[in-house]
């Protein structure tokens, strides 16, 4: 990389306070600096919840053309929080979309230690932020773990296809999977995991994924790429994505970079 191309993260949670409590902290300070110095142009935040938010507000108003928010009730939260809270919190969601690029991250995750036996919650969590963001006309975000099926009845019943916009965030199904969401017309974002060399499932995927419907994101502070296991994986991580999928796609790093960029900013409607 020679460091001329610039280059959008997707989705990254860097208001999380794993870096640093402070939202000046010196480590998140430091992070950014050297995402931009590596040619990051923008980042779209991830949403967890109310609390998530607030940071997020804070935090991109300090780095007002870098940061871009993104408010949903995550499937972890929804877990975690009872009917009455949630809906509380979709309340003060559609209050507060007007300061955020997407709604997200929403979907469903139904791994038996984060859906405790609460799927039918979920759905209803799930069913309830696309028709809010169809309301606010925003893109969505959507976090779709072990609930393939699922997530496409949701879909199928409750989008808008051809209006509605959306991503589903850090993809790792088989191309079969990513073929589903195609035809609905999502695009996917694809992340760390793409970079474990015995990943083949997703490898594949990405090869099968036309270029015009795929993103890049860090996910970071997690998902890390083997490079950076062992520590908060920064949001130029994505460069080493970027390498991964030009070599699957038998293309530069550069243009991934390129073709990237233009369709995240061709989903989220930015000039």
């Amino acid at each position: 990389m020679n460091g001329k191309h610039t280059w959008v993260d997707a989705h990254a949670h860097i208001a999380d306070p794993r870096w640093g409590e402070d939202l000046l902290s010196e480590a998140r300070l430091a992070v950014l600096k050297e995402s931009q110095a590596q040619g990051m142009e923008f980042l779209l935040q991830g949403g967890v919840g109310p609390e998530d938010w607030v940071r997020q507000k804070e935090l991109s108003r300090a780095f007002p053309n870098l940061l871009g928010n993104c408010f949903g009730l995550h499937p972890y939260w929804v877990a975690d929080h009872s009917e009455e809270e949630c809906e509380a919190a979709l309340d003060t969601l559609a209050q507060s979309l007007s300061d955020a690029v997407a709604l997200g991250e929403a979907g469903l995750d139904f791994r038996p230690h984060i859906s405790k036996g609460r799927e039918e919650h979920q759905i209803q969590m799930f069913e309830q932020q696309i028709e809010l963001a169809r309301g606010a006309n925003k893109m969505m975000v959507l976090h779709l773990v072990q609930a393939h099926q699922e997530a496409l009845m949701v879909l199928d019943y409750f989008w808008d296809f051809g209006k509605q916009q959306g991503m589903v965030h850090s993809f790792n199904g088989s191309a079969v999977k990513a073929m589903d969401f195609l035809k609905r017309g999502l695009f996917l974002s694809i992340g760390g995991p793409v970079c474990r060399p015995e990943n083949k499932k997703l490898h594949q995927a990405v090869k099968e994924i036309p270029l015009e419907w795929l993103l890049i994101e860090s996910d970071s502070p997690d998902q890390p790429p083997p490079r950076y296991l062992g520590q908060n994986n920064p949001p130029y991580s994505v460069l080493e994505v970027a390498k991964v999928i030009a070599d699957i796609k038998s293309l530069e790093p550069q243009e991934i970079l390129d073709i990237t960029t233009k369709n995240f900013y061709r989903l989220a409607q930015k000039p």
